[in-house]
């Protein structure tokens, strides 16, 4: 009885030798391989492109990374502490795919794995992650299989469960990878990490849809073939919402099981594949209009229903932060000398140019108004008859005025 419950508190592993020695695979143990004979039990393989998985993992797992989250060079500092947070957790090894982010394993994350006894190694380019996860899967099975009777009657079942989530996690992982690299425009890359694992990604004119999770069973039995298996449909799922790209051809049917099923979710405008960070864009800005709807469905995006460009410049910092550094002399030059330029050169732009009726809001003589002109543009150091000039600072002037259209208020 005594090891029945021991077979209960750990559940079956194999060596990660059995992994690597999968020749189908082509790994290569390149470093933290320690001692023969010392023992590297595995439990699970896990993928994740995450700085600091360690969150994530559980003791015995094989962790799974393409690089993409490390600097360029990756310094010897970064790699000793991304192993010294793996071997805390227990990780068993550290296996690194070649061909995507590096041609070449780093020297420093080898040395890292090699002062930790960490093992370390390769993935081909032509070996996708999910094949490795598969082959975990099947070995550790397999050797589930030959345990006792007794725990095959009582874990047989949750372990195929459990490993079936984990395949699931394993490919919701790639193809968050995927869309991260489609919206980054790395279109080559991303056909990269997702050949042999997903379906033909989305070419031509393509939608993006956005829909809240989860969703219910009834429609979500019917969408996962759509999304999960038929080519030129692609999806990722995080913990508020599916994203999906459809193809053209794709996208009627796509539309008639959202409709059926009630769905409130976003579908952007057509647009190429090269469009789809815009599209997102479009579809989440749907989508939220279909969550404050009374009406449950789809809700197709209209051009009307995004604010102005000044307004959505307003939501970007970086938007901010140069307007301010565009306008900085000027504010400067009114702190110190208790002048109002400023808001001279903000009302003369307000009437195109017009001295005469700029000094009469601003209750000041045109020569006056005039010089103010002038001194704003040797400060700004622009030439103020550009009315390209003009529209970049009237452009500064309304972000940081939050988008009032009142000039003087």
């Amino acid at each position: 009885m005594e090891n029945n419950f021991a077979n209960l508190a750990m559940p079956s592993t194999i060596e990660l030798n059995d992994l690597l020695h999968d020749y189908l695979l082509g790994l290569v143990l390149i470093a933290g391989g320690g001692r023969p004979g010392d023992q590297h039990p595995v439990q699970w393989v896990h993928v994740s492109d995450l700085s600091d998985p360690s969150p994530f993992l559980t003791p015995r797992t094989v962790i799974l990374t393409t690089g993409g989250q490390f600097s360029t060079p990756l310094e010897q500092e970064e790699a000793d502490a991304y192993v010294r947070r793996l071997v805390e957790v227990g990780t068993t090894a550290l296996g690194v795919g070649v061909g995507l982010q590096w041609d070449r394993i780093p020297p420093s994350l080898i040395e890292a794995c090699e002062q930790a006894q960490l093992p370390l190694f390769r993935v081909p380019y032509d070996t996708p992650f999910i094949a490795v996860v598969r082959t975990a899967a099947r070995l550790i099975d397999a050797q589930l299989r030959s345990d006792t009777s007794w725990g095959r009657e009582q874990f047989g079942s949750f372990s195929s469960l459990a490993r079936r989530r984990n395949l699931g996690e394993a490919e919701q992982a790639v193809r968050s990878v995927v869309l991260k690299l489609l919206l980054e425009g790395q279109r080559d890359l991303a056909e990269q990490v997702a050949s042999k694992m997903l379906p033909t990604l989305p070419r031509g004119q393509v939608a993006v849809v956005i829909a809240p999770t989860p969703i219910a069973s009834p429609a979500l039995k019917e969408l996962t073939p759509l999304l999960a298996e038929q080519p030129g449909v692609f999806s990722s799922e995080d913990r508020q919402q599916f994203t999906v790209i459809a193809e053209h051809s794709q996208l009627a049917t796509l539309r008639r099981v959202l409709n059926k099923h009630a769905i409130s979710c976003g579908i952007s405008e057509r647009g190429s594949a090269s469009d789809i960070r815009e599209l997102l864009e479009q579809a989440e800005r749907a989508a939220e209009l279909a969550r404050q709807s009374p009406e449950e469905g789809p809700v197709l995006y209209r051009p009307e229903m995004h604010a102005g460009v000044l307004q959505l410049l307003q939501q970007r910092p970086e938007a901010v932060r140069r307007a301010n550094g565009l306008l900085a002399p000027l504010r400067l030059h009114d702190e110190r000398h208790k002048d109002e330029l400023r808001l001279s050169l903000e009302v003369w732009l307000a009437h195109h140019g017009q001295t005469s009726a700029a000094a009469t809001e601003l209750g000041v003589h045109r020569h006056t108004l005039r010089a103010r002109v002038s001194t704003a543009a040797s400060l700004l150091q622009r030439d103020l008859d550009d009315p390209d000039t003009r529209a970049e600072l009237w452009a500064a002037m309304r972000i940081l005025r939050g988008g009032s259209a009142n000039s003087s208020s």
